[in-house]
Formats: C-alpha cells, structure tokens, sequence
C-alpha cells in the first residue's frame, strides 16, 4: 500500500511510525508548484494525506489507485468530494481541534486593533515614543457579535465573558436554552451587525455562507467596529471589504483568512494600515498541530482497519 503526504503537514517522528508501518510512506515537504507535479505525487497512492492543496476534478481523473483521502484540517472545501465519491474514495477530516487556538486568536486581533499595537510598535522602531500617538480602546464593556455559535464561537463566547463584554449571536438554529447557557443573546444579523463593536466569523464555507458580508452588511457595522475572519476567506466580500477599509467606514479588520492564498504582495490589503494581516494560522499552536495529527493519522489507521470514521462523504458508503 502506497501511501502519500502530498503537502506539508506536521509529521512528527512516531506518527511517521505509525503510517510506515501501515505502507509505502512518500513524504513531500513542499508545495507543488503545479497540477501537474501535484499528480505526479498522488496518480499512484492508495492514501493521500494533503493540508491545504486543492485536490481537483482534474487530479483524481490521474487519481486510479486512490481508496482514501486523509485531510489534515477541519475545512475539506479544497477537495471535490463530488469526483471523490464518484470515484469510490473516502475522505476523513479532522473535526474536533484547535478550538481554544482559533479563540485566542480572535481576542489577539482585537486587541492588537483596539489597543493599537501594531502601529505601536511600528512607530518606537522609529523613535517615535509619544503616548498620544497610541490612545486606544479597551473590551471591557464592548459588544462582540458572534456569527456562528458552534464550537468555536462557544469558545470566544467563554473568553469574552472573561473580559466582561457584551454577547450577541447569530446561531443556525436558535434554543434558548443554549442562549441561557451561553450568556448570550441571539439575534438576527443586521441587528448583530449594527450593534457590536467586534464582529467575528466562524461558520464553514458554504454556497449561503460564500460572500455572506459584502458591501450592504459592511455597511450596517458602526464606524468604530472592526471586522475579524479566522474562518474562510470567501465568507467575506474581499473587494467590498477593502473598499469600506479605504474609505474609514469601519475601524480595521484582523483577517487570517483570504479569497485566494497564499495573499499576493501585491494585494490592496498589503497597503491599509488599519487591517492586521496573519498567514492562515489560526489554528496553528503547538497543541493544536498535535492533536490535528493524531486525528489525521488515526483517520488513516481506522481506514486500514475498515472502520472508516470522519466521513466527509459518507454518500460513497452507500455504492
């Protein structure tokens, strides 16, 4: 059995271990530079475990061999699970890690954007020390809104209790008692938009959630608010959103996701300063990547043992 890192992942040595003694173990610890040198990696796997590179309609054509897609991630929007079914391949993701990770780094945006840190610490490089230059914003008393109350909303539910901010949200389904138990009031999300000081995204990609703040939402947030993304970057209208940063309609944005990745130097975003850029790195701590592996490596073990588990596309159980 052939099995294939196709992308840079986080192997330690015993998970490496782990996968070589299930097969064949080809690791490739850059990205591909292509489609093509992309299926040259994978045409002849039988597993492939990929992070972040798109795993096209055209490269499962190249794809024969292939029984099992281990997506070391929670987001699986870069696979076409419509070929992988149709081509009998399971596709596993990691579902349950990196919670308190993508939370913190929520409260990191804010408050280098509220406090002003960034600009802080460019401007004493430059020797430039005046305290007036640095007057910001504390969240105590802030409303935060928070679009989507699963597990981590929850959790940047939980952490902004601890700054005694206000709480709204906008749940897919609406239950007083989760809004009880939260400490939060529901709302709906014009209401949510208008009303807070901190709006935060955390729902998964999908064709309502594509673009679902663009220039009409954008435009309902106060003009001292300020916009965080560690979800997916097509959540949000980018160009709309650039245009609102331009024209000072709302405070600043911390976005760690974008339309297309890896950002280009060139992108309009390089040139607002009041927008904190981060490369996709949300979930990226030392106990986040750990548990992500475990999970990732444990997909492919329980595949091997015909206990598939994780099942992006459980539709190809059924052929």
């Amino acid at each position: 059995m052939k099995i294939v890192i196709a992308d840079p992942i986080y192997l330690p040595e015993e998970y490496r271990k782990k996968l070589e003694a299930i097969g064949e173990l080809y690791i490739f610890d850059t990205i591909p530079s292509s489609l093509d040198e992309f299926i040259e990696r994978i045409k002849d796997a039988d597993i492939v475990l990929i992070g972040r590179y798109e795993f096209s309609k055209e490269a499962f054509l190249h794809a024969t061999c292939l029984k099992m897609i281990s997506v070391w991630q929670t987001g699986y929007d870069h696979i076409d699970l419509d070929s992988a079914t149709k081509n009998d391949v399971i596709v596993s993701n990691v579902p349950g890690y990196a919670f308190d990770a993508v939370a913190e780094l929520v409260f990191a945006f804010a408050l280098n954007l509220f406090r002003k840190v960034h600009v802080a610490d460019s401007k004493i490089r430059k020797g430039m020390f005046d305290w007036r230059d640095y007057v910001g914003n504390q969240l105590m008393g802030k409303t935060i809104g928070v679009i989507g109350a699963g597990n981590i909303g929850i959790r940047v539910i939980q952490i902004a209790h601890g700054f005694n901010m206000n709480v709204i949200s906008t749940p897919s389904h609406p239950d007083p008692q989760k809004e009880l138990r939260l400490g939060v009031k529901f709302v709906d999300l014009d209401i949510l938009l208008s009303e807070s000081d901190i709006v935060t995204l955390h729902v998964p990609l999908t064709p309502a959630t594509e673009k679902m703040i663009g220039r009409a939402e954008l435009a309902k947030m106060k003009p001292t608010s300020i916009l965080i993304n560690t979800s997916r970057g097509k959540i949000i209208d980018e160009g709309a959103l650039i245009e609102i940063l331009r024209e000072g309609k709302i405070r600043g944005a911390g976005l760690d996701v974008f339309e297309n990745e890896p950002l280009t130097q060139d992108s309009p975003l390089m040139k607002l300063d009041n927008v904190v850029l981060t490369p996709h790195i949300a979930f990226l701590s030392e106990e986040s990547l750990e548990e992500c592996t475990y999970i990732c490596v444990e997909n492919v073990e329980k595949f091997v043992e015909d206990e598939p588990q994780n099942i992006v596309n459980p539709d190809v159980l059924g052929k």
